[in-house]
């Protein structure tokens, strides 16, 4: 059985953080299974889907940060699974 993620505030998604590494990093926010926030190292912020689309792991972009805030990415993805 999956873990389920904790579910983040606005506040505490906005305070996250890229760790330094040189590749982009993903954070689950909760609410929505396979909701993610991608961070790059330059700082650049995108919400993804993560799906299943028949037998291929799919990533679907609902936008970028700040411009789409937590409530209508999870609005978004919960649209984009019932599709």
């Amino acid at each position: 059985m999956p873990r389920i993620a904790r579910e983040l505030s606005a506040l505490e998604v906005k305070r996250l953080k890229h760790p330094g590494a040189g590749r982009n990093v993903t954070f689950n926010v909760g609410g929505v299974a396979g909701l993610v926030l991608q961070i790059t190292p330059n700082g650049g912020r995108t919400w993804l889907l993560r799906v299943q689309v028949g037998a291929k792991r799919r990533e679907i972009g609902l936008g970028g940060f700040p411009e789409v805030t937590l409530a209508m990415a999870r609005d978004r993805a919960r649209e984009a699974k019932d599709k």
